[in-house]
């Protein structure tokens, strides 16, 4: 049977938690200042953490759902897997912290874009502290049961959710004029802008109206903003 630790046991995960995150970006900042010799490694852990950290992020949902009896992945929002008091949050929240550390270590093309990328991963690692108190996710404003955690936990979302919508459209901006290679890279923001965005709005209308496919709506989403910072990764050139 589950027993989910006492609030000291709680604090020493999320110690661990952290310094498993931290630590890395600590070893980048160096590494991006000379202070580590294994340089190549490190680029290619930079360039490949739009992948890393989506798989890391998924993986977790879906070990996380085994969990929590009656999860429906296109009912319910992820976010309920990282709920207080839930199992599944002791999986769910580490693959959030997981996807905001690799949203902070992500190479970018551009300062501007690798600016925002990281702002994301603030917001992303404070979306996964900051929990929601049920499984349903109350909304805040609408839903009286809701908790000052649960706004917390929504501020938290939907800024990372507009950072990752504004990422395809700061790169279109930033690298069209400019004409900068490589090509693909260009055409893949300038369709990315424009599905990122219709799937931010309806991800956040099928929430507002409680939706039985709020939860697809949601990981489709997430699929569009996970394949756009997997593209970035790779278009950035080995010396960013």
């Amino acid at each position: 049977m589950w027993v989910w630790p006492s609030r000291s046991g709680e604090v020493a995960f999320y110690g661990r938690c952290l310094a498993g995150i931290w630590l890395p970006c600590v070893r980048a900042s160096l590494d991006a200042h000379g202070g580590w010799r294994d340089t190549q490694t490190m680029m290619l852990i930079r360039r490949a953490a739009g992948l890393w950290g989506a798989a890391s992020f998924v993986g977790a949902a879906v070990a996380a759902a085994r969990r929590q009896p009656g999860y429906s992945h296109r009912s319910h929002h992820v976010s309920g897997l990282a709920a207080r008091g839930e199992s599944s949050a002791r999986i769910m929240i580490p693959g959030f912290l997981a996807l905001g550390a690799s949203n902070l270590l992500a190479s970018a093309p551009t300062q501007t874009l690798r600016r925002v990328e990281r702002a994301a991963g603030i917001t992303t690692i404070a979306a996964g502290l900051v929990r929601v108190s049920e499984p349903r996710c109350p909304q805040p404003g609408f839903d009286p049961s809701a908790t000052q955690s649960d706004a917390g936990h929504g501020a938290a979302s939907i800024a990372t959710f507009v950072l990752w919508t504004a990422m395809p459209f700061v790169a279109a901006k930033e690298l069209e004029p400019a004409e900068l290679e490589p090509v693909w890279y260009r055409r893949v923001a300038r369709v990315s802008r424009v599905l990122t965005l219709v799937l931010f709005v309806a991800a956040g209308v099928t929430t507002r109206v409680d939706s039985s496919y709020k939860g697809l709506a949601q990981r489709a989403f997430l699929s569009s903003v996970f394949a756009f910072q997997a593209a970035t990764g790779i278009a950035t050139p080995a010396e960013s």
